[in-house]
């Protein structure tokens, strides 16, 4: 009788060493995934993903008549592309901003 509470003790001491492990490795897989997701490269990366597809999705679209005797302008074109920059724009803005500051990265996650 006295075997049994003590493979359930056994058991639950190792389902705690084993909750323990898999928490620590969840960490360090989280914090290596972080440090790279924010590596200039990547942010790089995503960036110019983000235009080429604005682009392509600008690009598509099938061009509209004209009301008037000509097509649009240079000077609308300059806004339709800058409407399409300002929040990427805003974002990069941001980026390098944060990681001006004292600290960096890891200052601002604290605050």
């Amino acid at each position: 009788m006295n075997e049994r509470p003590d493979t359930i003790a056994l058991a639950e001491q190792r389902v705690a060493e084993a909750r323990t492990a898999v928490i620590a490795d969840y960490r360090s897989v989280r914090t290596n995934l972080n440090r790279r997701a924010r590596s200039p490269a990547v942010v790089g990366g995503v960036l110019l993903g983000a235009i080429a597809l604005g682009y392509v999705a600008v690009r598509r679209r099938k061009p509209e008549r004209a009301v008037g005797p000509r097509g649009a302008g240079r000077w609308s074109l300059a806004l339709n592309t800058l409407q399409l920059l300002l929040p990427l724009l805003t974002v990069l803005g941001a980026r390098t901003r944060t990681a001006r500051r004292p600290g960096g990265e890891a200052g601002a996650a604290k605050r």
